[in-house]
């Protein structure tokens, strides 16, 4: 890539960091220069995330950071392919990490200088992959409206769907995934014995709950259009979208007993422009401080740094669906197997939604 058509990339992505407070003076070996481009899922709340995420990784090492969206694993290959990949880092969900992994579009994450900075016992291991390490991971909760329920909405699946204890309009994600999950747990199925899916008796589950599913929501920014005009009473919704509505003041509430969690990673194309300070960048967000700041202003995500919890005030602990309160009982989706099986699933789903 030439440095005119990489210049120009970066003056169309979003602006570079501010500086912010030091998470750490860098050792001598995450020196560079020039200028990383990360691939996220953008929107003002993870622009505001990051920036505390990233601290002063530019004043500290000298290589600045730009951002660009949305993290394609087809755009990706395409520009593996030419010889022009434009990204540095990409944050991918899981099974988008596990399809870059079969094209080989993916370098190693190189842990010996993770661990210069951070001790490896400070790590998730259930994050740590050979071609990605945990971004974020995100949820689905049972969310309600206070106004209708107060604080004792329905606190599993199987109470989500009863229609005598909890009469209302009710929402879903229309995917297969959580869906297929969501259905055998409310078929009484345990969070901890989804996988491997029995895929006949998961459509089983769905055709006892579809009628009760009044409106199947495309995108997820439809969940605070759904809050703000009371649309629907009971959701199975985003967390971070939920728990920002509720800040804003509006009557929802949740909880996070059987919250359906899902890892994100970040990764780099082993093409990248610049895969030395990638790997630097990418051990820079494993420190416990940026993560436990991110955290402090927006408490919706799980990390990779265990002890970025350590000292949280106990009202974000609350928030927060990797406390080991809030963690207790959720089902944790499997990427591997959404990988192997999504072919398969996507078009039952597809014909079973058309019926609906």
């Amino acid at each position: 890539m030439t440095l005119t058509a990489r210049t120009a990339l970066l003056a169309a992505a979003l602006p570079v960091l501010a500086a912010a407070p030091a998470l750490a003076e860098a050792p001598e070996a995450f020196r560079g220069d020039g200028m990383l481009i990360v691939n996220n899922w953008g929107g003002p709340t993870v622009d505001r995330m990051h920036r505390l995420w990233y601290g002063n990784f530019p004043d500290e090492t000298g290589i600045d950071i730009s951002f660009t969206s949305i993290p394609d694993v087809a755009k990706l290959k395409i520009m593996d392919q030419v010889g022009n990949v434009e990204w540095d880092v990409v944050d991918f969900e899981g099974n988008q990490m596990l399809l870059a992994m079969k094209d080989d579009l993916l370098a190693p994450i190189d842990y010996d200088l993770i661990f210069q900075l951070v001790p490896e016992d400070q790590l998730d291991p259930s994050q740590m992959e050979e071609f990605g390490i945990g971004s974020v991971s995100f949820s689905t909760v049972i969310a309600w409206n206070a106004e209708e329920y107060g604080t004792a909405g329905p606190q599993d699946w199987t109470e989500f769907f009863d229609t005598e204890a909890f009469p209302g309009r009710r929402a879903l994600y229309a995917r297969p995934k959580p869906a297929l999950e969501i259905a055998l747990m409310a078929d009484g199925v345990a969070p901890d014995e989804i996988y491997p899916i029995d895929i006949d008796r998961a459509f089983a589950a769905l055709d006892k709950i579809g009628p009760k599913v009044d409106l199947w929501v495309e995108k997820t920014s439809q969940w605070d259009v759904l809050i703000q005009n009371r649309e629907v009473d009971l959701m199975g919704s985003s967390l971070a979208r939920t728990t920002a509505q509720i800040e804003e003041g509006e009557p929802f509430a949740l909880t996070f007993n059987e919250s359906i969690v899902e890892q994100s990673y970040w990764t780099i194309p082993k093409n990248a422009p610049n895969v030395e300070d990638a790997q630097k960048l990418v051990a820079w967000m494993m420190l416990a401080e940026g993560q436990r700041a991110s955290l402090m202003d927006l408490p919706y995500y799980g990390m990779a740094n265990l002890t970025a919890l350590d000292g949280l005030p106990e009202a974000t602990m609350a928030k927060l669906p990797g406390a080991p309160k809030n963690a207790e009982n959720v089902m944790r989706i499997n990427a591997q197997w959404w990988f192997d099986h999504d072919a398969e699933v996507q078009t039952r789903w597809l014909d079973w939604l058309s019926r609906q």
